[in-house]
């Protein structure tokens, strides 16, 4: 897996080069569940085989509202957290993206704040970068505000 920054929105679903998984995203069907579209999405989005993807755990939601030419809208995305075997790299697989990188966790902060994440992606891994204690209160000023704006919809 190349190394080095994402450039804008096509790379931007790898997260820190720990235990982490390459982000996958979709919108739910109609009749498919949570964990469904997970697994479909992951398989889809990295070759990630869907036994693998079946092992991802559940932690938690972001909120945010985002505009277009229709309007505004509130988006929930569900989070999930899957371990990833050393030696797996993950493959583009329906084309949405062109290619994913493995960034070390100071690339990761560095994409996030210079805009090369797309919006959705960055919080997402923000979100990993807080739960996993890469972000912590006495160290970022601005902790309160980057953890209550995960959880907003307004």
């Amino acid at each position: 897996m190349p190394e080095g920054p994402p450039g804008k929105y096509p790379t931007c679903r790898v997260l820190p080069s720990l235990p982490a998984v390459p982000q996958a995203a979709g919108g739910i069907a109609a009749g498919l569940g949570v964990t469904e579209t997970l697994v479909k999405e992951c398989q889809e989005e990295a070759c990630i085989p869907p036994s693998l993807a079946a092992q991802a755990r559940p932690v938690g939601t972001i909120s945010y509202t985002y505009e277009d030419h229709r309007g505004i809208f509130p988006e929930c995305q569900f989070v999930f957290d899957l371990e990833l075997p050393e030696e797996f790299e993950p493959h583009v697989g329906d084309g949405e993206m062109q290619e994913f990188y493995l960034l070390g966790l100071d690339e990761v902060k560095d994409a996030i704040t210079s805009g090369d994440f797309k919006p959705n992606c960055a919080l997402v891994a923000l979100d990993f970068l807080i739960r996993h204690g890469h972000i912590q209160p006495d160290h970022e000023p601005h902790y309160t505000e980057l953890v209550e704006g995960l959880h907003q919809s307004r």
